[in-house]
């Protein structure tokens, strides 16, 4: 009887602990990461019934690392993929419909265009103020346009930085709080600390959303996280802090660094997954489109400058610049960003000597000694420059452009890191306001005399330069010449102001350049005489262009929009632009690809994990009815043994 009141009770307790497990395990169906607690009963060893051995927290670690590894690449691909359609988006590839209800994109190859047709409509006739109005109004459209995206894209990195701050803070919490569990597992040794492992398990997982690591579990139970090279973020109940802080070499980029101790180390290049991998992957990507973007403004800023200083405008004066001048003081400075380590004192700025051999790359200038340099290419790690400085100032000359070290010391070590188009797009801007400052034709007009009596005639074949003493004065030649044929084979050059021979004989050779002559003069243009039947005594003039209908400079402007120009003569500015958008498209779309694959993958990972260690709510409810009718049968045989207790004292009595 007493053996049947311990099964039975024996039997009672642990069908109620069997029950309060089961409730645990259905009130945290919906519980994140919860891991379910299954029973193990065991029979007693003195036949008095059943024990519960153990409650186990069903966990696999496989399971679980799978899952961190999958957030982790997720999360990345997430976080990129939303950033770079976000500057995708900014290239305004959207279709709007206009005033006149035609179909339009708002990108820049639009605003090129636009500008293209108001120039030819222009070059029509150019003593329109109309039509040069509408140019320049084109113009700064094409300006403000770039302008804006730079900006815009300048600001989406800004927003990076934020983020990967605000990430890193997040991720300094989550890691301070595994270490205070981690104390508290190797302080309960012997004591359920399901709950515990649970919530850390939470930590684990919403931690590998923001970065890459790898887990260790030692003998007290503790979790250490470890990043790619086996550099700890938690050791124990010790967690490491992470700080994200300006890159020595480009103040306007963060890189991350772990603190231990005194010692802090540059852990940047060891993130590969996670939100911050993410973010770190935009903002390269950010960079080459705000280069590629750099370079563009540069072209069309630099070409149009110096084509329109080669013509003359609407009063007859030489044309200046139509947009911002690229090598301005402040321009040129911007281009150089010296790492906030380096001693010396070099003071050094960035011109621009030719923009169809700029790439959209930056470069690293490293002086390993006081009087040597190398310069690297990043996009492709390339040397393109080393040498030695015996005293400055010094020149440094590569891929279109000029490093200018202007005075200062050099001291070893120090590291500059060269930006040649970076920001460019941002500073693009028109500088005349007024149309009439549009230089449309040419300096130089070239006539034959009425009064010749051979075939020759000549023309102007181009203008090269027009900073030379032949345009010192204003609105006229200096000197205009007079090109006199001597005989029906030789010529000779005539001062026209003072009637002087500059230079003569000359050999005649028909539709051959006459500048710069065998004597070496050049006054900055090219002019040809043809004609195989030029008399002695035949003359042609040479004089400056008073005429504000000449459309000759604005033929050749027109023909720069389409004309290679960047990348080597090899494209147009339309065609660099399609050629950046078209490399952010195919980022995107390998992000995009990239995002749908590590769903799949992450939901995958997710499903298995919840299979080994998720509540299933139809198992518990049946184990719940299970233990229900085990108690209610405990209860019974306790009732048993009461009521054959009852029998035999009352067999006593009697």
């Amino acid at each position: 009887m007493n053996d049947l009141l311990n099964i039975g009770i024996r039997g009672l307790l642990a069908f109620q602990s069997a029950l309060s497990v089961t409730g645990q395990n259905i009130a945290n169906v919906k519980t994140p990461y919860y891991s379910r607690r299954e029973i193990d009963f065991a029979e007693d060893l003195f036949g008095n019934g059943v024990n519960i051995a153990d409650v186990q927290r069903v966990y696999d670690a496989t399971t679980s690392q799978f899952l961190q590894q999958a957030n982790s690449t997720f999360s990345m691909s997430d976080t990129f993929y939303q950033q770079v359609s976000q500057l995708e988006s900014l290239l305004g590839n959207q279709v709007f419909k206009d005033s006149e209800g035609n179909e339009r994109t708002n990108n820049i190859a639009t605003f090129i265009s636009d500008a293209i047709a108001a120039l030819k409509s222009l070059d029509g006739d150019t003593t329109s103020i109309q039509s040069r109005t509408v140019y320049l109004n084109k113009l700064m459209a094409l300006a403000n346009r770039i302008s804006t995206i730079g900006t815009q894209i300048e600001q989406q990195g800004s927003n990076i930085n934020q983020s990967i701050q605000t990430t890193v803070g997040s991720v300094n919490e989550i890691t301070q709080q595994i270490a205070q569990i981690n104390q508290q597992i190797a302080n309960s040794q012997g004591q359920d600390n399901g709950a515990l492992l649970d919530k850390r398990e939470v930590l684990v997982q919403q931690l590998s959303q923001y970065v890459n690591f790898s887990t260790q579990t030692d003998s007290s139970g503790q979790m250490n996280i470890l990043i790619d090279d086996g550099t700890p973020l938690v050791f124990g109940s010790k967690a490491e802090t992470i700080s994200a802080v300006p890159d020595p070499n480009d103040p306007s980029n963060l890189i991350l660094n772990i603190t231990s101790g005194v010692s802090t180390m540059n852990i940047t290049n060891l993130i590969h997954g996670g939100q911050i991998a993410g973010y770190f992957n935009a903002q390269t990507v950010l960079e080459q489109a705000q280069n590629a973007l750099g370079r563009l403004s540069l072209g069309i800023m630099q070409t149009f400058n110096a084509q329109n200083k080669l013509g003359i405008d609407y009063n007859g004066n030489l044309g200046g610049n139509i947009f911002n001048d690229i090598n301005s003081a402040s321009a040129m400075s911007q281009r150089v960003l010296p790492n906030s380590n380096n001693t010396g004192t070099e003071n050094m700025n960035v011109t621009i000597s030719d923009v169809t051999q700029l790439t959209t790359s930056d470069y690293i200038l490293v002086f390993d000694t006081p009087t040597h340099y190398t310069m690297t290419r990043l996009s492709d790690k390339t040397v393109v420059g080393s040498g030695s400085i015996s005293s400055l100032p010094q020149q440094i000359s590569a891929d279109g452009f000029t490093i200018n070290i202007n005075s200062g010391t050099i001291a070893a070590g120090d590291k500059f890191t060269i930006s040649p188009t970076r920001g460019a797009s941002e500073n693009m801007g028109v500088a005349i306001s007024d149309p009439k400052l549009l230089a449309l034709g040419w300096p130089v007009s070239a006539n034959s005399n009425p009064l010749n009596q051979g075939n020759g005639t000549i023309n102007v074949d181009n203008i090269l330069d027009t900073t030379n003493s032949a345009f010192s004065l204003p609105k006229q030649l200096n000197p205009p010449i007079t090109i006199k044929f001597l005989s029906p084979t030789t010529y000779e050059l005539i001062n026209a102001n003072t009637s002087a021979v500059m230079e003569g004989p000359i050999t005649y050779t028909p539709g051959a350049p006459v500048f710069p002559t065998p004597g070496g003069y050049d006054p900055g243009y090219r002019i040809s005489i043809s004609g195989s039947n030029i008399q002695a005594g035949d003359t042609f003039d040479i004089k400056y262009n008073t005429n504000n209908g000449d459309n000759r400079n604005g033929n050749i402007m027109e023909s720069q929009y389409k004309n290679g120009i960047l990348q080597g003569n090899s494209l147009s500015f339309t065609q660099g632009y399609n050629l950046m958008s078209s490399d952010i498209s195919i980022q995107v779309n390998g992000a995009s690809a990239d995002y749908t694959s590590s769903k799949v993958l992450r939901d995958g990972a997710y499903k298995q994990y919840s299979q080994v260690s998720g509540v299933d709510i139809g198992e518990e409810t049946t184990n719940l009815a299970m233990y229900q009718e085990c108690l209610q049968a405990s209860a019974q045989i306790i009732q048993t043994a009461k009521s054959i207790f009852d029998t035999i004292i009352g067999l006593g009595r009697n």
